[in-house]
Parts: structure tokens; sequence; C-alpha cells
């Protein structure tokens, strides 16, 4: 059954293929790093860790791309593992085109936060702490860092039960530029350490889908070897004059008329046989009693 394609194949694990082996664990891998970036997205997104809150306001734009990439990739791997287990060709080339933007989105992550992390990090956290951060995404980095303004109390900071003019908390822009300097330089180096593999599950994806049993193609003939009309009709008439040749078979003679008129066409042309079958049909032997025509016949 798995080498014809159908079926689940999970009960024959021992005559999966190679190619299909080699699908499985490039699947696996997606779903091993699609999954860590998402857990650690919602893990962010709900604040589950002490400085989560300053990545949702700094990092915000990064975080939504994580979850969006994190998503893709679990996709893929949703797509993959269906097709691998169910032997389906559609699906793999389905998995093998999705790979396509998740690569993509990957890509996009590491690029933002190394372009982020390398140029002018210090003058682009005084400028969205200035026009961009809104007091609420102030008071969030302040309570996140233990921070209070941006240089100390007096500078653009968000007032509150911690923070006011002559509270003893620092300000926040070296905790600030620290806390970035870390974070950016950890995504993109993951982001730039997962390209290779990526790139990996691309040609594992291209090489295996159509390997994924033994059988090759699908198992169908192929349109060009389909037989049509006029093939059926020379084949018939190569069988016909080949048994002519070998067994001719005598045609049987014209069967005998019928003399009932039921089923004659012509009635004019067969008038006298009629009335030679009404004759037979009236006239009596010696001592029979029959119709009595032929008596009323000779009185008259």
């Amino acid at each position: 059954m798995l080498e014809e394609g159908e079926g689940l194949g999970i009960g024959r694990v021992d005559r999966w293929s190679l190619h299909k082996w080699c699908l499985l664990l490039s699947v696996s891998t997606l779903l091993v790093y699609g999954l860590a970036g998402l857990v650690c997205a919602v893990l962010t997104w709900f604040r589950t860790y002490e400085q989560a809150g300053v990545m949702v306001v700094a990092d915000n734009d990064i975080l939504v791309l994580i979850t969006l990439a994190s998503s893709i990739l679990l996709l893929c791997f949703l797509v993959g593992i269906s097709g691998a287990i169910l032997n389906s060709r559609p699906i793999l080339a389905v998995y093998a085109v999705l790979l396509w933007p998740a690569f993509l989105s990957i890509v996009i992550i590491g690029y933002t936060a190394y372009k982020r992390d390398a140029f002018a990090l210090d003058r682009k956290l005084n400028l969205a702490w200035s026009q961009w951060y809104t007091p609420l995404g102030r008071l969030i980095l302040q309570d996140s860092l233990r921070c209070c303004g941006y240089y100390d109390a007096l500078h653009e900071a968000t007032a509150s039960s911690q923070c006011y003019p002559r509270t003893p908390l620092p300000g926040c822009k070296a905790k600030l530029y620290r806390y970035e300097r870390e974070n950016l330089a950890t995504i993109w180096s993951a982001a730039f350490a997962l390209v290779p593999v990526h790139i990996i599950n691309i040609f594992v994806s291209l090489l295996c889908s159509n390997h994924i049993t033994r059988t090759f193609g699908k198992g169908i003939m192929p349109k060009r070897y389909w037989l049509s009309n006029a093939d059926l009709c020379a084949d018939a008439e190569r069988l016909n004059g080949a048994f002519a040749e070998t067994r001719p078979v005598a045609r049987p003679g014209p069967a005998r008329p019928v003399l009932s008129t039921v089923f004659r066409e012509d009635r004019e042309e067969n008038e006298p046989l009629l009335v030679e079958e009404w004759d037979c049909l009236t006239t009596t032997r010696e001592g029979s009693v029959g119709l009595g025509l032929d008596r009323e016949l000779r009185h008259r």
C-alpha cells in the first residue's frame, strides 16, 4: 500500500524510503524553531518576564515580524507533515512553495534587527524617546527598567508612584541602550543562524517531494500512451483479419418464411398464400365436423 502511494503508511515504517525519512527530519526542524519563536513571542506579548515590556515598546515591529514568521513556519510544518504522512506529492508541492515566504520573513527579521543595532543605535533611541514613544510607552519602559526619565527624572519623564522629580532612580538611557544592544544582537544572530538551516530545508523539499514513495510519479500511464478511438478501430480490424484467416465462419442460409401474416410487411404480395392457408384451415377430413363453412357454401 505504501509503495503504491495509498493510505497513511504508518504501519510499514520499515518500508519508508530514504527520501521520506529525510523529508520528515527536515519538517521536524521547522517545528522546532517555529514553535520556539512563537513561544518567545507569546511570552513577550503577555509580559511574562521582567523586561518583556521593553521589547513590546521599543521593538514592537520586530516582535510582530517574529510572530508572523513563526506562524508561517508552523503552517509549513503542518502542510509538510501532512504531505509526508499521506504520501501526497501535490501537498508537498504546496509545502515547498510556502518555505519561500518563511525564508523571506526570517531574513527580514535578521536584517531589521542588525540594521537597528549596527547603525547609530543611541541616536535612534534618542529620537524614539522624544518623538515615537507615547507617555504610556515611556511609563512601561520606566517600570520595566526601574528608571525615571531619559537622562534624569526631569527629562521627558512620565510621572508615577516611583518616578517623580526627586526620585533616586537613574535615567533610562543607559539601561535602555544596554538592553537594546543585547536584545537586538540576540535576535539578528538567531535569525541569520537559521538562514542556512532553512535553505537546507528548501533543498530537501525540492529533492525529496517527488520521491516520497518508491513509485515513479503517480503510477498513472502518461496521456500520450492512452488508447484513442483510432487505435481501437485499428486493433479491431487487425483482430478481425487474423480470425478470418485462421478460422473462417460459415454464414447460415436464409430462414424459412413465417406462415403468419403478423410479421409480414407486404400483405398484397402474400394474398394468395393467405387464401391457401384459409382453405387449409376450413377444409375437413371425412367424418370430421370442421368449421361447417363448406356445407353452407355447397347449399348456396
